[in-house]
């Protein structure tokens, strides 16, 4: 008697997503990375050759938006759904869902990108689809986890997202509010952002790495009152900013919240990291949080001296284009599984970028050779994103060499 055949299973394996989108930092770095090349060589063609510039009221207003809500939106999503990842030991956001964010990504570029086109509804709505479901899929994350402690890092972008809204409302003369004014409470709620995530990050990451170095000197400062008032000092100058637009209290406010942040940085010991790259250039990065703080403020104070667009350069140029290169090189490496270390280009990436924010502030306060720095910082800033995209898009489009490591942030 022949034996039976074996039965036909129906059901294929479940395949893997491609490396590309195995996490939310690959994609959305890489394009934040792409959208700082391209948004900016656009801006100056239009300026040098007459090329049209998508406009949102107006051109200004299109490249002030790209710079902070579409090239900052995707490297905040990047990092979050990383950071998620590892505060819960949930399975990072992969696969189609990634695909859907991406994509929804994609679109804000084309709804601001067509916005004298569009109806200002639908420019409103496809540019804040992103916002809308980066803020979702969190949330479903952490209330899963029980982890509700981490929820103030998503309402920080929720306010983020609804002065995204704003700005472009008030841009589209939907509203009247000045857009300049929600350009620049946007502007703080990423450094508000950056101050709650770096608070936690730079002193763990310095700690542990003199630790094992065993450098011996005083340990960095981990989050606590101090550092708490520090955030307060950055969201009393947003309410100030928002209800006393006109006055010099957001500057006074702004130039206390200096002093406090630059302390916060003294207190945790980026003198020592010098001699590892990857752990000072988090310092070094959030070095433009006092100092932006401060120049913005002084602006706010005596305009006459400083403008209010050169000092703002401090905090978007610097500690949040600085902050990201730093982030976003750590984790592409420590979630690809390799070593932690700064690579060349890398630190290339780094250091031009941070240099470009001093030629730019520098062109502001330069009557007679302001075209010729500000040409010098806008190189700076195109060979930097592109030395970090020769660098990191083949770690972020290739596969994983081991089993990846998380971002310690609780």
């Amino acid at each position: 008697m022949s034996a039976k055949p074996a039965p036909i299973s129906i059901t294929e394996p479940a395949t893997k997503p491609h490396p590309f989108w195995s996490g939310a930092f690959r994609p959305l770095f890489l394009f934040a990375g792409i959208l700082a090349i391209v948004a900016v060589i656009w801006w100056v063609a239009s300026f040098a050759h007459g090329i049209p510039v998508p406009s949102l009221g107006t051109p200004s207003y299109w490249h002030a938006h790209e710079m902070i809500f579409g090239f900052g939106g995707a490297a905040i999503g990047g990092f979050l759904l990383t950071a998620i990842a590892n505060w819960t030991g949930r399975p990072a956001i992969a696969g189609p869902m990634l695909m859907a964010l991406t994509s929804t990504w994609l679109l804000g570029r084309f709804a601001i990108g067509f916005a004298e086109s569009l109806p200002p509804v639908a420019v409103i709505v496809g540019a804040l689809a992103y916002f809308a479901f980066l803020i979702a899929l969190g949330a479903r994350e952490l209330i899963a986890a029980r982890n509700l402690k981490n929820m103030r890092v998503l309402a920080v972008i929720c306010v983020l997202a609804l002065f995204d809204g704003l700005f472009i409302a008030s841009c589209l003369d939907v509203i009247a509010l000045d857009p300049m004014m929600l350009y620049q409470t946007a502007i703080l709620t990423i450094i508000l952002l950056i101050a709650l995530i770096g608070g936690r990050v730079i002193p763990a990451f310095t700690r542990n790495w003199m630790q094992r170095e065993q450098i011996a000197a005083p340990l960095p400062v981990l989050f606590g009152r101090f550092d708490m008032a520090c955030l307060a000092s950055i969201a009393l100058a947003i309410i100030t900013l928002i209800t006393n637009p006109e006055a010099a209290l957001p500057g006074y406010v702004l130039l206390i919240a200096s002093v406090l942040h630059g302390v916060r940085l003294i207190r945790w010991r980026g003198v020592y990291s010098w001699r590892e790259p990857i752990v000072a250039m988090l310092h070094l990065g959030y070095f433009w949080v006092p100092v932006g703080l401060g120049l913005l403020g002084a602006s706010m104070i005596w305009p006459d001296a400083i403008g209010s667009r050169d000092a703002l350069h401090g905090l978007t140029g610097g500690a949040m284009a600085c902050m990201i290169i730093a982030i976003a090189g750590r984790a592409a490496l420590g979630h690809t599984g390799r070593e932690l270390r700064a690579s060349t280009m890398l630190n290339a990436a780094f250091g031009l970028i941070w240099f470009s924010t001093a030629f730019r502030i520098l062109a502001g306060q330069s009557n007679a050779h302001y075209l010729t720095i500000l040409a010098i910082a806008t190189l700076m800033w195109l060979a930097g994103w592109l030395a970090f995209l020769i660098g990191y898009a083949p770690v972020l489009l290739g596969p994983s060499q081991k089993k990846t490591r998380g971002i310690p942030v609780r």
